[in-house]
């Protein structure tokens, strides 16, 4: 009776795939706007004297942080999902997927802290998701 449940294949784990997908771009692209909105909050013009604040070349950088994560992740499922047609091989995406990892975990270091917990959040969310997705990719080719 419980028989499927400890068949590791392709066709019982293929729906997990777009799933994870889904979770890394909307987690990813909520901490984009976050940051965004930050940003702006804090460069409003204030009551006295006009506004940048001191700490303007931090946000602009958690901008691009964040940005350059989903720009890389975007850019991996495209690869990914071009690969699976046999367009192009399946190892182009592996750069520009360990290059978003390398943005997340940045960000994580950044906002480590710093009171920004949702950030944080997200960004472990994202990241664990990229990491299942990995360790579902070793499950099946196994």
């Amino acid at each position: 009776m419980w028989e499927f449940i400890l068949e590791l294949s392709a066709k019982t784990l293929w729906p997990l795939f777009p799933l994870l997908l889904l979770v890394v771009v909307v987690c990813l692209t909520w901490a984009l706007v976050i940051v965004v909105r930050h940003r702006k909050a804090r460069t409003a013009p204030r009551a006295f004297g006009f506004g940048l604040p001191i700490n303007y070349a931090k946000e602009q950088w958690a901008v691009w942080i964040q940005g350059g994560a989903l720009v890389c992740y975007l850019l991996a499922a495209a690869s990914a999902i071009a690969s699976e047609s046999g367009g192009i091989s399946a190892n182009v995406h592996r750069p520009f997927s360990l290059l978003t990892q390398v943005f997340i975990l940045w960000g994580m270091y950044r906002t480590w802290g710093k009171g920004e917990r949702a950030l944080f959040s997200l960004n472990a969310v994202a990241l664990g998701a990229i990491l299942a997705d990995t360790a579902l990719h070793f499950l099946l080719v196994r």
